[in-house]
């Protein structure tokens, strides 16, 4: 038909809203897991709270934020899902354990070490590429002081009268 673009190769064009055979065969393998290891996900659900925060405000593509916080978050909770492992896998020792202050001070807090991390790494590499760079320049204008007093003030682009203007 006139004014619409031909698909090459008879290919179908995918739609964003259809399941992927990849999606369904995780699905099928993850559910059984999901099952078996119920407390372990409602405890996981509990900690990684800030992870899943952090996933939804990050809007870039690289998800920079959801990475730090998360990988910080999965560390302070790591230590309660082992508890929960060596007391058994029944709700009530996750619910005791995620109902516990110090459970979440110790996941959150390491979520918040995420966002603090993130937030501040940014400054920190402007200031040390600042002065990374205002070193490498003192090196290269001494390098070339070496050279104009080595070989003249022409090696510089400069004749000699120019030199004299821009002193006085």
């Amino acid at each position: 038909m006139a004014g619409q673009p031909e698909q090459q190769g008879g290919s179908k064009v995918k739609g964003k809203g259809k399941l992927s055979g990849k999606m369904i065969g995780s699905a099928v393998l993850l559910l059984p897991a999901i099952a078996v290891l119920m407390p372990s996900c409602i405890l996981l659900g509990i900690g990684m709270a800030p992870s899943i925060v952090a996933y939804i405000v990050d809007r870039t593509s690289e998800k920079y934020l959801s990475i730090t916080v998360g990988l910080l978050n999965v560390c302070g909770t790591l230590p309660a899902l082992v508890r929960l492992w060596s007391q058994g896998q029944t709700y009530s020792s996750a619910f005791r354990i995620a109902a516990d202050p110090f459970t979440l001070v110790i996941a959150y807090g390491a979520a918040a070490v995420g966002w603090m991390i993130y937030l501040a790494l940014p400054l920190i590499l402007a200031h040390y590429y600042a002065a990374t760079s205002e070193s490498r320049l003192r090196t290269l204008r001494g390098r070339q002081d070496g050279l104009i007093e080595a070989w003249g003030d022409e090696i510089a682009g400069e004749s000699p009268a120019d030199a004299d203007r821009a002193e006085s």
